[in-house]
């Protein structure tokens, strides 16, 4: 008579949770993957549009655009402020940039023509908002590289803009740009 082997193959209770916990540690790696990849593909865009605004805005400042030079072509610094100055450009066009701290916005005026929100894609924009770094967008340098509150004194203009969307912070999936540049007052005639 032959002999017949009724073992049952199977899984013994430690493989079964050997199993389990590998499941789980692949589960939880693969869920903090998917998170921090959603999140940068959030963030990484809010950052950029950031990068691109503060680029934008300072580029306007410094150089102008179609509608006026800015100010690397200042021929004089009438009046300043630490949010606000007021020049004559090679044309003889008087730009004022102003930074309205109360509704964080930065503002051209050309002329006798009305205040202009710039760069023009963040005035319809919410959440959006442009500030100087320690409340003061602009600082003004002599001559000799001293800081100077008189304009006539005026040689070199630093700029540092912040602009951030919402609060700026990662973990909101917002983002937030920090540039900074200077441009030298040559007097020009």
């Amino acid at each position: 008579m032959m002999k017949r082997n009724n073992k049952i193959k199977g899984f013994t209770f430690i493989e079964l949770i050997m199993v389990i916990a590998i499941i789980g540690v692949l589960a939880g790696a693969t869920f903090w993957i998917m998170a921090y990849t959603v999140k940068n593909s959030i963030f990484i865009p809010n950052q950029l549009n950031m990068d691109k605004l503060a680029n934008d805005a300072l580029n306007i400042m410094i150089e102008g655009d179609d509608q006026a030079k800015g100010l690397r072509f200042a021929k004089v610094v009438s009046a300043i402020a630490a949010n606000q100055v007021t020049f004559v450009n090679q044309d003889g066009t008087t730009i004022i940039y102003r930074l309205d701290t109360g509704l964080n916005k930065l503002y051209r005026k050309i002329g006798a023509a009305e205040e202009d929100i710039i760069p023009s894609y963040v005035s319809g924009a919410a959440g959006i908002s442009l500030s100087g770094k320690s409340g003061d967008l602009f600082t003004y340098y002599d001559s000799s590289e001293a800081v100077t509150a008189t304009a006539a004194n005026v040689r070199r203009i630093r700029i540092i803009l912040i602009a951030k969307s919402g609060t700026g912070l990662y973990n909101d999936w917002e983002g937030l740009s920090e540039q900074a540049s200077s441009v030298s007052i040559d007097r020009l005639q």
